[in-house]
């Protein structure tokens, strides 16, 4: 609870990190684990914006160690790396993609590889998408769960999916709050946290069980990643992160900028996931012009796909990556 660590791993050839680098002239954290450094790179870029998933994520990516270098980074902004370096000047969506790049050419140095792969989760998709867009020649694949092209779209049409819901189910109190505040965008985070409770009441938020919010917080009490005050600087670095970024990436639409990718790609899409609407995402996707490109549903899950049927999320990584 006081000094921050990775647990070893006992292997010849194995790898477990926990340090600050320079990304965009700043201190960004990264933990880096695998059982053989030799193995290919898998970057993992968290959602959010600030929501890092390092602490929390360890019981979830052990079978990925074994064939990966796993690597979680917390972005400028967000948990180890919310520090005053930051500035809220540099909070946009270009520097972070910059910082994205720094940090693949890091590793591909590092590991002396030529390309690596990339998952993104939620806001992390909007960074992976961007990435692959610019330096396709950095990745073998992208894997884009729960993946936002327009932020502002999505929120809206959560907002009238989960209204339409409350609706249905006759749930008096939920219709008045949701109809009250209005769509979004939201000025008072009073009315954002309105909205993800009902996603979460009606079984289409975080997770469809609505019981993986209380797991991560456990998960990162338990974490040696973090302290005990890097659990304050994860609450403090989310509501950075959102107040200097989230009208800049409401801005955002990737479906108009973006038609055509290099890099194989596959979405994986959770069936009840209203938190990020999966329609405007996949028109986009049909239309999308790629060598190699797949739409995964996960039929038990919400926004969380990874998390929520990890063992399905896992297998699928490793049939793509063996299939390179």
């Amino acid at each position: 609870m006081f000094r921050r660590k990775t647990a070893r791993i006992k292997t010849e050839n194995g790898i477990a990190e926990l340090k600050a680098i320079a990304i965009g002239g700043v201190q960004q954290w990264i933990s880096i684990r695998g059982e053989d450094k030799r193995m290919p790179v898998l970057l993992f870029l968290h959602g959010g914006p600030g929501t890092s998933q390092m602490a929390l994520i360890g019981d979830y990516q052990e079978e990925l160690e074994k064939h990966f270098i796993v690597v979680n980074w917390d972005q400028r902004g967000a948990g180890l790396s919310y520090t005053k370096q930051v500035t809220k000047e540099s909070m946009t969506i270009k520097q972070f993609l910059n910082d994205t790049i720094e940090l693949t050419n890091y590793l591909r140095k590092e590991f002396q590889q030529e390309k690596i792969y990339i998952v993104g989760h939620s806001w992390g998709t909007i960074l992976g998408l961007l990435a692959i867009n610019e330096h396709p020649e950095l990745y073998h694949h992208y894997f884009g769960v729960s993946q936002v092209l327009s932020m502002s779209k999505v929120e809206e049409l959560s907002y009238r999916l989960i209204l339409e819901k409350a609706r249905k189910h006759n749930h008096r109190k939920a219709i008045i709050q949701l109809t009250e505040m209005g769509k979004p965008p939201w000025t008072s985070l009073k009315y954002n946290r309105i909205h993800q409770k009902y996603l979460e009441i009606f079984k289409s938020g975080i997770s469809r069980d609505g019981i993986l919010l209380k797991t991560f917080v456990k998960k990162m009490f338990k974490s040696s990643e973090y302290t005990f005050l890097d659990m304050i600087r994860f609450i403090k670095g989310q509501y950075f992160s959102n107040k200097n970024l989230m009208d800049e990436v409401r801005s955002l639409d990737l479906s108009e900028i973006i038609r055509i990718v290099k890099v194989p790609i596959t979405l994986m899409v959770g069936r009840h996931d209203l938190t990020t609407p999966a329609e405007p995402t996949k028109i986009w996707f049909d239309l999308l012009q790629a060598k190699d490109k797949e739409w995964v549903w996960f039929e038990h899950s919400a926004h969380s796909p990874l998390f929520e049927e990890n063992q399905k999320f896992i297998d699928l990584v490793l049939a793509k990556a063996g299939s390179q």
